[in-house]
């Protein structure tokens, strides 16, 4: 149980990166921030060019 809490505590505060694929500007943000900055099909658009980012593994 307490690592399901753990877990899930980490997912909401984890970091994750993005790529523009256009622009190769690098992003990092945290999951809720993501949450925050994704338009209605869930995706983030970089902030110079307005593409699509892509999330790095």
């Amino acid at each position: 149980m307490e690592e399901k809490i753990l877990g899930f505590i980490t997912s909401l505060f984890g970091k994750r990166q993005y790529v523009c694929p256009f622009c190769h500007e690098h992003y990092t943000f945290s999951a809720m921030h993501a949450r925050k900055l994704a338009d209605k099909d869930g995706q983030i658009h970089c902030y110079y060019c307005r593409k699509v980012l892509q999330q790095l593994h």
